[in-house]
């Protein structure tokens, strides 16, 4: 696969697991990663380990339920870099497990928001770069 130079991506929960692996593979194809999550420590871990490979990358810890944290954040980086070619809404789960008829509305609405507001959010925010 040839290198792309010069794209930008932006990946949500990517301070591990599938989103981690998208960062590294995505940087290691010449984009500059964005990576997203809520673990400041494992993000400033996962920026170190891409660096060591050569990769640009750069941690932007927030809350991708939070749309005015998501908003701001997202427009930063597009300014920053005056574009964002990709964006991998990566970031959700479901916070534990529970059955259905003993989900607490609570939890059911934060299964949601992370689960769907925040693509919608992250994508909604991107868009315009």
């Amino acid at each position: 696969m040839s290198k792309i130079e010069g794209k930008v991506a932006v990946i949500t929960g990517a301070t591990g697991g599938i989103g981690f692996a998208v960062a590294k593979r995505l940087g290691k194809d010449g984009y500059t990663v964005i990576l997203n999550g809520i673990d400041h420590e494992a993000g400033a871990a996962r920026v170190a380990e891409l660096t060591a490979e050569g990769i640009t990358a750069e941690y932007y810890g927030f809350d991708v339920t939070q749309d005015e944290a998501v908003t701001e954040n997202i427009t930063k980086i597009g300014e920053k870099y005056g574009k964002i070619d990709v964006l991998v809404n990566n970031a959700g789960g479901l916070g534990g497990r529970s059955r259905f008829e003993e989900m607490t509305t609570e939890f059911y609405r934060f299964v949601m928001a992370l689960n769907l507001d925040s693509a919608f959010f992250a994508s909604r925010a991107a868009i315009p770069f």
